[in-house]
This record gives C-alpha cells, structure tokens and sequence, in this order.
C-alpha cells in the first residue's frame, strides 16, 4: 500500500472517530441559558410613608405603551404636557430594563404623600385606587418581562393583603367606565397575574 494511500486511510478513521466521539458527547454539553434573575425587594419598606395614609380599595394596571421610559420621563411628560400639578400619573412604576432595571419598582410622589393619581380619566376612582404602570407596549407584539410581573405580584399582594383588596378590585385601565382604552394591552398576561397574586394571597 502506498504511504499516500495509508495516509488517506488513517485521516479518514480519526475523522470519523472524532465525529461519532462528538455525537455522543453533544448530549452532555450544557448550553448556557440567561439566568433567571429573582427580585429581592422588601415591599412594606418600600411603601412606606411618613403621612397619614389613604383608604385604598382599588389597583388599576396600566401600560407606558413605550419600549422604554422610567418615573423621570413619565413625571417630566406629566407635568410639562399634561400640565399636572402633582406630574407623574401612576403611584408605582416598573421598568423594563429599557430607562431602570428590569423589575424596578419606582415609587411616585403621588404614593409618598398618599394623594390621588391621574391615571384614569374617573376621577372619583383615581381618589381611592392604586395607579400601577409597566414599562413596555404589551398592545404591540411585547409582553411584560419575567422580572416585572415577579414585582408586579409581590406589590398587588402586598396591597391586598394591607387594604383588604379583593381581585374584583384588581383592574386593568381598559375595565374602567371611561373612554375606551386597550391599556395594558392585549399581551397583558391579566388571568395568569390574578392567578398568582391568589396563590399568595388568597382574595
């Protein structure tokens, strides 16, 4: 047999042993996945107010309807747009990653001084709800992160447990008597949300 030869030969078996060693072993190689990230947050220091606080009996669950934002931007719109004294809408914002940490949740003035949002266009219930809005366009093909709705349940808990909120009283923007809105959107995981704030506390 020819040295060439005998050298095609002896390439061709280590390919083909290295080939079928990889086929084995592919199985066992772990591929590496995004960690999942669970939020520590400490909800009763975080609403914490130094006022004598509201009787609330509502949550209402909005959508910024942005790809990105915070409670800066939103105040900023709220006040210099809006022309609203107290400026930020909501009670509570949380991000998305995209302007604060995907999870944070950002405590408005509305909360610290425990007055009534701007959320709604009913007024009567802006006086007795929780304003909530997440980060992100949930009517678009987005939906709220993992992280959001993690402290989404742990705040809506925290309040149902506090004030005595049923989830009859947990609502989206759209439920409200006002003018029409799709707000938080259609992608808004509404059942899988009431679901989970149930199983910790029972409403």
């Amino acid at each position: 047999m020819k040295i060439v030869e005998w050298h095609v030969i002896t390439v061709s078996v280590a390919m083909f042993v290295t080939a079928t060693g990889l086929f084995v072993y592919l199985p066992f190689i772990s591929i590496k996945k995004e960690p999942t990230v669970t939020i520590a947050i400490n909800i009763d220091e975080l609403c914490r107010v130094d006022v004598a606080e509201n009787e609330w009996q509502y949550v209402v669950l909005h959508h910024s309807a942005t790809d990105e934002g915070n409670a800066d931007n939103f105040d900023k719109y709220h006040r210099d747009e809006k022309k609203w004294e107290h400026g930020l809408a909501y009670h509570f914002v949380i991000g998305n990653g995209n302007g604060s940490g995907n999870g944070e949740i950002e405590v408005g003035d509305r909360w610290k001084k425990q007055i009534h949002g701007a959320h709604t266009a009913n007024m009567d219930l802006n006086r007795i709800s929780i304003g909530i809005c997440l980060v992100g366009n949930f009517e678009a093909n987005n939906e709220p992160t993992n992280n959001q709705l993690e402290s989404l349940v742990s705040l809506v808990s925290y309040f149902s447990e506090k004030y005595h909120i049923p989830k009859s009283r947990i609502v989206r923007h759209s439920q409200v008597l006002q003018k029409g809105t799709a707000c938080p959107g259609k992608n808004f995981p509404y059942k899988q949300f009431i679901n989970e704030v149930s199983s910790l506390h029972p409403l």
